[in-house]
């Protein structure tokens, strides 16, 4: 009789063959594994072509194959490349599906529109209609026009220029310059992750704007020097002989050199500390830069850590960026989106707060608390300590709704899932039904939801569980099977 099993005989993989084995469904009886090995994919080797579906697990394993169906009255359906018949998951085992797409820049947009955070953590873009003491009515490309509870909104920002995506990846290697070095294992591509294990660089011209936030995941296993610059020229390598600026990252640390081509570097300001960074192996880092007044800044984790002012003049020549590990520590970056930047400078405030005071940010960078009494026909009406306010919307940077600290603690349905829209934005609903045109569910506040599948990036199950870390940072391998007599 045949049988199948693992290759290999280390303890991770003995431990996945018996956890998938409890949670394959209609699996354990007939031979499921194709006889002969599949050919390594081209991500994995590192060429820059895109892999397909990713299919992770709670317990840290991985799954490469593409997603068959899912039906909420049998499970998830998954196809493996090395499996003779799909493979079925319940809900409660799977922590991520994240989609392949083509690396294409999304729809941009120049027409005012706003992004809504929620006190559940979710966001996405819309357009605001109405506020009252109540609800909130909103309009968006996914659930049209609806209303929903005040209470379920954190926070509004509006750009009135538009929200304008550039760029999400990376989704492979093309249009990518991996710097030449002796090693061949610098900067690889694998499941929507850079990883560099030697030293090397990788860089692009991403045709940054004027004004631009370029922002990325960041993963490592041990101490680790990340050179980064910005508003670069110059992709095959670095050197200080193009001009741009540098930000030179640490394990813990954070600092800024100008370069100025001819002329040499200096530093701009001190290096910053970032606590986080000892505490996690994983950050999620937000750089701002504007030409026009010479203005960077750096967030880590959505927390402002420091803004710089280039008052010798904008120096950056290019309009590209580069990364440089200088050691064979592996490190990963993953979820680069570049969009267009209003300029504005980030305020402390413009994070999720528990207090019950509202608060108005100004265009001029004034701020207003006390309580928010409606928004309709382009005016915000607003009582302040001293007295009542009408005030233009197209004043407004920031509305802050101290309701929005209220949570709902009703148990969760074991089909609710997060999912991560191209061009930014993530919803949470109950899922109904997927297709590989459409995704519908219902959300318990805004009612039915009906998105275009090609615009998912990531759906994400279980949202308040925790997938089990892998051995090293964002290196999940599959598990190869073999068939043996």
């Amino acid at each position: 009789m045949k049988t199948s099993r693992p290759t290999g005989t280390s303890a991770r993989q003995l431990a996945w063959h018996f956890s998938v084995a409890a949670i394959f469904l209609g699996c354990v009886s007939t031979k499921i594994f194709a006889a002969d090995p599949p050919r390594a994919s081209a991500a994995a080797n590192g060429s820059g072509q895109e892999s397909g579906e990713i299919l992770d697990l709670l317990d840290g394993s991985t799954l490469h194959g593409r997603l068959r169906s899912i039906d909420v009255t049998k499970g998830v359906s998954w196809e493996h490349p090395q499996a003779k018949r799909p493979f079925e998951f319940a809900p409660d085992n799977l922590a991520t599906i994240r989609f392949s797409h083509p690396d294409k820049n999304p729809a941009r947009r120049t027409d005012p529109i706003s992004q809504f955070r929620f006190a559940n953590g979710d966001e996405f873009f819309g357009n605001l209609i109405s506020i009252n003491e109540t609800e909130v009515e909103l309009q968006t490309a996914f659930g049209g026009k609806f209303k929903t509870p005040r209470a379920t909104l954190s926070s509004i920002r509006f750009f009135p220029k538009g929200a304008a995506p550039i760029f999400e990846g990376p989704t492979g290697l093309e249009g990518w310059t991996v710097g030449k070095t002796q090693s061949t294992n610098t900067w690889v591509y694998r499941d929507g992750t850079f990883v560099a294990n030697a030293s090397g660089t990788i860089g692009r011209d991403l045709n940054l704007p004027a004004a631009s936030r370029l922002e990325f995941d960041l993963a490592w296993t041990a101490p680790f020097n990340l050179l980064f610059s910005f508003y670069t020229g110059n992709f095959e390598n670095f050197n200080y002989n193009n001009s741009s600026y540098m930000f030179y990252i640490t394990l813990g640390n954070i600092s800024l050199q100008r370069i100025n081509a001819g002329a040499g570097s200096s530093m701009m300001g001190r290096t910053e500390s970032i606590g986080a960074m000892l505490a996690n192996k994983k950050v999620h880092l937000e750089f701002r830069a504007n030409k026009a007044d010479g203005t960077l800044e750096v967030l880590v984790d959505g927390k402002l850590i420091n803004r710089w002012i280039d008052t010798a003049g904008w120096v950056g020549n290019g309009s590209g960026i580069l990364f440089y590990s200088q050691n064979d520590s592996a490190i990963t970056v993953s979820n680069l989106k570049v969009s267009e930047w209003d300029g504005r400078p980030q305020n402390e405030a413009t994070t999720n707060s528990t207090s019950a005071i509202d608060q108005l940010l100004l265009a001029n960078n004034d701020s207003v608390s006390g309580k928010l009494t409606s928004v309709a026909a382009g005016n915000v009406k607003f009582v302040s300590s001293s007295a009542p306010l009408e005030i233009p919307l197209q004043r407004v940077t920031h509305l802050l709704l101290g309701s929005g600290a209220k949570t709902n603690s009703a148990p969760r349905n074991p089909w609710e899932v997060q999912v991560a829209l191209a061009g930014g934005g993530t919803i949470s609903f109950n899922l109904e039904k997927w297709g590989p045109e459409t995704i519908s569910g219902q959300n318990k506040d805004f009612g039915k939801i009906s998105l275009n599948s090609p615009s998912v990036r990531q759906m994400r199950f279980n949202p308040d569980k925790s997938k089990t870390p892998s051995g090293q940072a964002g290196l999940n391998d599959d598990i190869l099977w073999e068939d043996h007599e």
